[in-house]
C-alpha cells in the first residue's frame, strides 16, 4: 500500500493492536482516524497510539489536505480557535484552505 505523509485514513473495521512496551492488546474501533507521520508510522489521532505500517507499505510525498486537517484539530484542542474564527467571520474550512495554501507555498 502507498501512503503520503499527512494522509488521514479512517479505519473501516475494528483492529486489534498490541502495545509495544506492555504487550497489552487494544481494540481500535471502526471509524478511528489515523494520520501518516513523517516518521512513517501510523498515528492514531484520538488515542495518540503509534504503530508501524505494514511491511509492504511505502510512504511517498505529502498530503497537504490531511496535514491542514490535523493542524486544525491540534489547534482546536489547544486554543479556542473556533471562537477566534467566529469573531472574524471565518469558518473551519477557510482556515484549513489557508493552511493548505501555506504548505503548498513551501513545497509540500
Amino acid at each position: 500500500m502507498e501512503y503520503k505523509i499527512g494522509q488521514i485514513i479512517t479505519s473501516n473495521k475494528d483492529v486489534e493492536i498490541e502495545k509495544v512496551l506492555s504487550g497489552e492488546k487494544v481494540i481500535i474501533p471502526k471509524g478511528n482516524k489515523i494520520i501518516i507521520g513523517a516518521d512513517k508510522f501510523a498515528h492514531h489521532i484520538k488515542t495518540g497510539m503509534i504503530q508501524p505500517l505494514q511491511n509492504d507499505s511505502e510512504v511517498k510525498g505529502y498530503d497537504t489536505e490531511g496535514i491542514a486537517e490535523f493542524l486544525f484539530m491540534w489547534l482546536r484542542s489547544n486554543l479556542p480557535i473556533e471562537e477566534m474564527l467566529e469573531n472574524y467571520d471565518y469558518t473551519k474550512e477557510d482556515l484549513k484552505e489557508e493552511l493548505e495554501c501555506a504548505l503548498e507555498e513551501i513545497g509540500f
